[in-house]
Formats: C-alpha cells, structure tokens, sequence
C-alpha cells in the first residue's frame, strides 16, 4: 500500500555513522507507513564530480576514489554491516572511471551514470542500518519505483506518465517495511539512468509523496526548519512555523536553500503538506508528536506580514536605456528574444518608460555575448556582481505602512537600493543592493521586522 509520510534525507543526515543511526532512530519513531528518500553521503557527489573530471583530463582519480571508499566503509565497519554490501556498485564505479580515462570523454549520460551511484550507496547503506536495527527495510532505485523522465541528461524532467507509474508501483508496497529510495535520480524512457539536477532529491521526495497521496512529505536538513533569515548572517533567526507553498517557492528561488526550488509544486498541486524539519535539533522521543516541529508549508497558513528574508548573492546587473523605448512595440521582445538566444534567464525586472533594470544568476548563459547585440540598439551599464535582497509574506498585500517602515529602515542605515521589484502576486518585494550592503540590510530589515 502506499506510504502514509514521506522522509527524505539530506546529504549531512547521512554523512557520518552517527548521523546514519540518528537518521534511522528518526525513521523507527514514526509508526506510519514510511518511504524513506536518500541524498548520497554528504560529500560524495562532489568526490564523484572531482574523480570523473580527473579520468577525462588525464589525473589521478584514485585520491578522490579512495576518498569516496573511506567515508561508505567507515560506516559499514562502525556500524557491523556487510562488508560486501557495495561490492557491486564499487565495481561499476571502477568501469567507469577506467571507461573516462580511456577516452578521454565525459558525456553527459556517463555523468549521470557516475553519479547516481551515490545515492545508490547511500540507500543500500541506510536500508542496511534500518535492518540492522531490527526494523524492515528494502532499498529501491528510483526506477524501480516508476521514476521515469526524458533523456536530458543533468536535467532531466518526468515522463508525462511518470506520476501514474509511481502510484501503481506503490500501491504494492509492503506495509509492514520502510521502503528506502534513491533521489535525484530515474531512468529515461530509453533506459539511460539520468539526474534531476543538483538538489532533486527534494523534487524525488515530492514527487513520491504527490503519487501516493502521502499524509506529509517530510524534508529533514541540518538545520531546525526554515528561518526567518539566513543565519550566517542573522545568527539569532527563528524558525517560521508555519507558511504557504507561494511563500516557500519564492524564499527557496531567490536564496533559502533549505528547500530545492522545484520541490513545492508536485506538493502545492496535491495539497499536501511538506513539513521541514532538523536532524540533529529534534527529539526522537518526540517524533510521535511532529505537529508544532520545523516548518509545516501547506496551503492555510495564517497570513504575516512578511514570514522571511532570503538572499541571493554574485547576481548579476544590467540596466537598458534607450529612447526607441518610448511607445516603441517590440523593444522588449527583442532583448528578450537576445537573452533566450544566449541561455539567459532573467530574476528581477523593473521598468519605465525609456529604460529596464534586469538581474540574472551568476551562472546563467553568455551574458556578454548578450551585452554586444543590445548594445547595438541601447546604452548598456553592466555591474558584475550585486545582492539580491527577498522580502516574502502574503500579509504584504494588506500592509499598507510596511513599505514605510522598510524604506525608512533602510534610509537610516544608509543602504542604498538600486532596483526595486514587487511580484505580481505581490508576496514578494525585491530589492538590489551593491554586494557589500546586503549582509547589513538583512540585519537592519531583520530587525525591524522580526525583533
């Protein structure tokens, strides 16, 4: 039958034995039926990055394999489990890497090949755990359990029958096991293991819970749940207790990485609540009482006027000004059509009549291939590098003096804003800031919002 919560693990969760065991306490002490989705052991995504890099180059690899070996055998040998247990994987992780070196070529169907065995390891490794501790528990590749996508390697999305699948492989599940699956990865219609992207564990986790029509879907991280702001910055943030998945989306694209961006919708179109919660901050003796811990996202929080501040840094900065923008049709359309040609896509937009003020993620396209074309019809000042600042909460659209006390706030520090930008759905007030600014206006707005 399908399973009632949904618990995915994050890298750091799964990183150490202890924090396997911790992981697995966590699992046992929820008495509902459970699917359990595993990241790879934190660091190994990179080390398998490094290693394939270094076969197609012509390195050494063996560094990074050994590596790799070292933190999966620690936690087989601290926790008694058996020492043939990732012979296999192993084995294919060795043909790989010889493969790359051998030719010299690392394309994108190796890569993904290459790095779905960390969170092939990692699930064999957890399921293992879970047995050993008495509790039954089966590990699955994603595909398995009916994780089909396209062939775009790196970046995979889901077949259009790929919810389908999931729901009927899941509704022969065994209720009386944990069943532990592989995030991040699927398999393509052509049989080709393929990746979901950086942080698509989140988005497995989701999609799984979408198709069973899970009571909750359950993100654990290192940290407590979503805060107020990011605490590198604002060392005291609280935790949000509660907020909608319009709030969530919006924090997690513009800079809480708590939540991977993609993660919300196969959640907000089937209502069901995702609940983010900290692996080493809970009680496990707690667990059967979850309501109230971390941060519930659901579609009834009560509205505030702003829940959390996120921010993006290393953004990148043009402003446009040209008079043929003045009653011109089309001026926007053909920088735009410039931007889809060079791979760029755009974050904040501000404009007036004769000009555009535009920001765009630090890795996104050929932006100075960009600059050349427009600057052929307009005056370009770019700026290489700014911080973007996010105010979210629904209660902004009923808050008719907070932009006062926003502005106010800033003008008494004097932190300049060079752009300012409101979503249409006006949860959202952005803001660009010089680099430097940006740590001190999310202390300042903090303060002044939060206490």
């Amino acid at each position: 039958m399908p399973p009632e919560i949904v618990m995915k693990f994050g890298g750091t969760s799964l990183g150490t034995a202890d924090a396997m065991q911790r992981a697995a306490a966590l699992v046992t002490a929820e008495p509902a039926g459970r699917l359990v989705v595993c990241s790879a052991v934190g660091g190994v995504t990179d080390l398998l990055i490094a290693a394939g890099g270094a076969a197609r180059t012509g390195l050494n690899p063996e560094p990074y394999l050994a590596e790799i070996h070292k933190r999966q055998d620690e936690i087989v040998v601290k926790l008694g489990l058996d020492a043939g247990l990732l012979a296999g994987l192993n084995e294919e992780l060795a043909r790989l890497i010889e493969g790359v070196r051998m030719l010299g070529e690392l394309t994108p169907r190796v890569q993904d090949a290459l790095l779905s065995l960390g969170e092939r390891a990692s699930t064999r490794l957890f399921a293992a755990v879970l047995e050993k501790n008495g509790t039954a528990a089966r590990a699955w590749d994603a595909w398995e359990l009916g994780m089909l996508t396209d062939e775009r390697h790196g970046c995979a999305e889901t077949s259009p029958d790929c919810g389908e699948r999931m729901t009927e492989a899941m509704s022969n599940l065994d209720p009386d096991q944990v069943h532990v699956v592989t995030g991040f990865i699927g398999r393509s219609t052509g049989g080709e293991i393929t990746t979901l992207g950086r942080g698509g564990s989140d988005f497995s986790a989701a999609l799984f819970g979408a198709a069973a029509g899970s009571r909750e879907i359950q993100i654990w991280t290192d940290v407590p749940g979503i805060l107020r702001a990011d605490p590198r910055v604002v060392s005291k943030a609280g935790i949000v207790p509660e907020m909608l998945f319009e709030e969530a989306a919006e924090l997690a694209y513009f800079g809480a990485r708590v939540l991977h961006p993609r993660t919300i919708e196969p959640a907000r179109k089937s209502g069901i609540p995702v609940r983010v919660l900290g692996t080493f901050t809970e009680n496990t003796e707690s667990l059967r009482a979850a309501s109230g811990k971390g941060t519930l996202v659901h579609m009834n929080a009560p509205p505030e006027p702003v829940r959390a501040i996120a921010m993006r840094r290393q953004a990148r900065s043009l402003h446009l000004q040209s008079t043929r923008m003045l009653e011109t049709p089309g001026f926007l359309a053909r920088v735009f059509g410039i931007f889809e040609r060079h791979g760029i896509s755009v974050d904040v937009i501000a404009t007036s009549e004769v000009s555009v003020s535009m920001t765009f993620d630090r890795e996104s396209g050929n932006l100075p291939a960009a600059v050349q074309e427009i600057s052929a019809f307009a005056q370009v000042d770019s700026a290489p590098e700014r911080s973007i600042l996010c105010l979210v909460g629904a209660g902004l659209r009923d808050d008719p003096g907070l932009l006062s006390r926003i502005f106010s706030k800033l003008a008494n520090k004097k932190i300049p804003v060079e752009v300012i930008s409101q979503g249409a759905s006006r949860i959202n007030i952005t803001l660009v800031l010089k680099p430097a600014m940006g740590e001190e206006a999310m202390r300042a707005l903090h303060s002044e919002l939060f206490g």
